[in-house]
């Protein structure tokens, strides 16, 4: 019985180790454009305002987000043309 939960327990960490390399390579290809990507938390602190705000904003499609592996992101090139409009 062990040794399921001992294999089964391998497999999830490596498949989150293998999803984090992922999520680190992806950060990487948007920061030498100056298209650092930001999570959730970040880009509502970087606007003042709370998740839910940030979650209706996506529903509208005032911003537009990259669903990956469960997680939200935004690119900062998009939240700064999202100001620009809005001045």
């Amino acid at each position: 019985m062990d040794y399921f939960k001992d294999f089964f327990r391998k497999i999830e960490d490596l498949i989150n180790d293998k999803l984090n390399q992922f999520e680190s390579k992806l950060a990487e290809l948007y920061k030498p454009e100056g298209k650092e990507i930001m999570t959730r938390a970040e880009t509502a602190e970087y606007f003042g305002v709370s998740l839910g705000t940030l979650n209706n904003w996506a529903k509208s499609g005032i911003l537009v987000p990259i669903d990956f592996g469960g997680r939200v992101y935004y690119t900062r090139n998009e939240i700064q043309a999202k100001l620009r409009l809005a001045s």
